[in-house]
């Protein structure tokens, strides 16, 4: 089961990756927009979410992919940031767009579980 603080922490998270996600489908994306709103996404993890940790083993296994899920938004914030081509921006956007969604249904998970 999740802490007060810990809940908290994670609606936080959840709400940050919301404004990411609306980022993500405005018709106006803008990358300089999405780094800087990603970099505070990130600053969060790192620094609050990613060292949680819990005995209850379904609540362990979402942290888990939630960590993984990061780290490989990481790399595809990295290739957006690198691509040059309409096309691949599109490819690039819709990736990430498709993991923070993931993300963001993880967190929902994590809110519910309270009974866990």
């Amino acid at each position: 089961m999740l802490t007060e603080n810990q809940v908290h922490l994670f609606r936080a998270f959840h709400t940050g990756l919301g404004s990411l996600n609306q980022l993500l489908n405005s018709s106006e994306f803008d990358r300089q927009i999405f780094a800087q709103t990603w970099q505070s996404l990130q600053k969060i993890f790192s620094e609050e979410i990613q060292s949680i940790q819990s005995d209850v083993y379904r609540i362990h296994s979402v942290l888990v992919e939630i960590n993984k899920q990061m780290r490989l938004l990481g790399i595809d914030a990295m290739f957006l940031k690198t691509a040059r081509q309409p096309e691949t921006v599109q490819g690039r956007v819709g990736q990430i767009r498709d993991r923070v969604t993931l993300l963001m249904n993880y967190c929902t998970v994590l809110l519910e579980s309270d009974g866990i």
